[in-house]
Formats: C-alpha cells, sequence, structure tokens
C-alpha cells in the first residue's frame, strides 16, 4: 500500500468570544490528528503548559501558533481525522468550553493538501467547519520529508 508522509501545520487562532467578563480570556487548547485505520494518533496541548491570554477585540484576539499538530504517513484508503478544543479557564466557577471541531479528510491525500481556512469553503461562514462561532482556526496539510535514518 502506498503511503504519503504529510504534516499538519496550526497556522493561527482567533477567539470571538472570550467568555470572561475581563478584557482577557485565559485559553487552553487541544488539537489531535489521527490515522484510525492505524489506531495512531498525535496529541498537542496549546500552550504547553499553563495558559494563553486573549481578548475578543478584532485587534487582539488572533494569534499566531505555527504549531505541528499530527506528521506522519497516511496509507491509500486510509482517513486523517482532526479534532480541536478549548476552554477558557474560571477561578471561580466552571470553565466555559469551546465548541469542539472534528474533521474527516478522506479519498485521495493530494486532495487535502493546502491551505484550511475559515473561508476556504466560500462566503458562508456558518457552512466553513474551521468557523466554529466562538473560535476559530487555520492550518496547512502539506507534504513531509521523510525522516533519515
Amino acid at each position: 500500500m502506498a503511503a504519503t508522509r504529510i504534516r499538519v501545520t496550526l497556522r493561527y487562532l482567533e477567539i470571538l468570544d472570550r467568555k470572561d467578563l475581563d478584557e482577557y480570556g485565559e485559553f487552553v487548547f487541544r488539537f489531535s490528528g489521527s490515522v484510525p485505520d492505524r489506531e495512531e494518533t498525535q496529541e498537542v496541548r496549546i500552550p504547553e503548559t499553563g495558559h494563553l491570554s486573549i481578548s475578543d477585540h478584532p485587534a487582539m484576539n488572533r494569534l499566531s501558533i505555527n504549531t505541528v499538530i499530527f506528521e506522519g504517513e497516511v496509507g491509500e484508503g486510509e482517513s486523517l481525522v482532526l479534532e480541536a478544543s478549548g476552554e477558557e479557564l474560571d477561578m471561580l466557577s466552571a470553565n466555559d468550553k469551546l465548541t469542539p471541531y472534528r474533521r474527516e479528510f478522506s479519498g485521495d491525500v493530494a486532495d487535502w493538501l493546502g491551505e484550511h481556512t475559515p473561508w476556504d469553503q466560500g462566503s458562508d461562514e456558518a457552512a466553513d467547519p474551521e468557523q466554529l462561532g466562538d473560535w476559530r482556526f487555520g492550518f496547512a496539510i502539506e507534504k513531509a520529508e521523510v525522516p533519515a535514518g
């Protein structure tokens, strides 16, 4: 079975609802990429420790991330599932969960390659999978080099 090595890089994320009374919300995010046919999953927490302070003000709500959330081989006929969750941390009440994300890529891996943004599915924001209402993000899927050795 032919396999293609790919890399999924989270480019940025944007907060549209800080879910906090303060000017900034304290957020943590979890992203995973998996190949269900092989029960392979890679998970990333952003940030690795602590939290990110993010406003929902349009001039301050977008963060460049540029973090790899999955790198590995996907074989012919296999699918790639990307999932993401986030929450705003509260000291005095329960944490506020952001809308979860799940997208499955199947078919020809070459069709998955490229930038995936909240506007790549046309102008209807509600129809775009990376447009989640209270947050959104963009990522890239690209071919990756096979590691030496």
